[in-house]
């Protein structure tokens, strides 16, 4: 049994690493001297003597801790924080946006329930109808010269220069940063609200395609910039309208073809009959016929109205 005991302990000793070893041969001196003073005091004065501790061993494991507190962030999540992939910030209404130029507006839900039901396509066609309407009346009221085409320059925050990319990209409308006050003939007055406005709204203009000149200052007002307007030929007039007549069209055509992708995936899902699909189809084409009227109609009145 001895035997047994001894050959244990020899084991333990042959296991303890060479600093473990150091440790051991130098405290073990002091602990003998400090518990043989102990058991003479204890001898002497029982009630006195207070026996010393074993020093405890120092913990030589290795604590693992990680270089890192935070947790690690993956691919996807790092393009997400930065816009999306490459870094670019897609805007939101581009999220929405289906290439029919409304924007990403919010419009009614289509039902496969109730195939024959267009209120999402009316309203779209309704925003278009606003929008194009709005811009041939400014054809008809003077064109280029009108005040509410000046005022729909955009014109970039001036604060950007500061600040940096917190403002990069945000714009104001010019009538909001401005007074815009028609004068004699074809001159123009532009009233800034701030001075540092005025240089802004000076290259606003100079980038403009439809003005694409420089304001002059005036020189009794640091405020005011003076914009003279050219007359635009009836040609020109004319050739502005049938461009927008011709861009209107295009925002009908891709409304309907939004409705016939809908269609098309109702019917892959079962959830659209095909005879139901072609009276859907025969109804979506009426309503896409009769606002294509409508814009021929349009165009005619304003190429009338530009070229007399």
């Amino acid at each position: 049994m001895r035997g047994t005991g001894t050959r244990a302990l020899w084991q333990q000793g042959l296991a303890l690493t060479e600093l473990q070893r150091a440790h051991h041969a130098l405290s073990r001196p002091a602990f003998v001297a400090a518990t043989t003073a102990a058991a003479t005091a204890y001898t002497s004065n029982p009630r006195s003597a207070t026996l010393p501790l074993r020093p405890r061993r120092p913990d030589l494991s290795i604590s693992q801790t990680s270089f890192h507190t935070s947790a690690r962030r993956y691919k996807k999540q790092k393009e997400a924080a930065k816009g999306g992939k490459g870094g670019k910030a897609a805007p939101a209404a581009a999220a929405n946006d289906d290439g029919d130029g409304d924007g990403g507006a919010k419009h009614p839900q289509p039902n496969p329930e109730e195939p024959l039901d267009f209120a999402d396509v009316a309203s779209r066609l309704s925003r278009h109808d606003e929008h194009f309407r709005d811009a041939l009346k400014k054809l008809r009221s003077g064109g280029r010269f009108n005040p509410d085409v000046i005022g729909a320059l955009r014109v970039a925050d001036p604060e950007q220069r500061k600040t940096g990319a917190a403002t990069a990209g945000v714009t104001y409308p010019l009538r909001e940063v401005a007074q815009i006050v028609p004068r004699g003939g074809r001159t123009v007055s532009i009233l800034a609200n701030e001075a540092a406005w005025v240089r802004p709204i000076m290259s606003a203009v100079q980038a403009s395609a439809d003005f694409n000149q420089q304001p002059q200052r005036d020189a009794d007002n640091e405020l005011e910039l003076t914009l003279r307007v050219e007359p635009e030929r009836r040609d020109d007039l004319a050739r502005r309208a049938r461009a927008t007549c011709h861009e209107w069209r295009d925002r009908v055509r891709a409304a309907r073809q939004r409705r016939d992708k809908l269609h098309a995936t109702w019917t892959r899902g079962k959830l659209l009959g095909p005879d139901l699909k072609r009276t859907a189809d025969k109804e979506l084409d009426k309503l896409v016929k009769a606002k294509m009227t409508e814009i021929d109609a349009a165009e005619k009145d304003a190429v009338k109205a530009a070229e007399t």
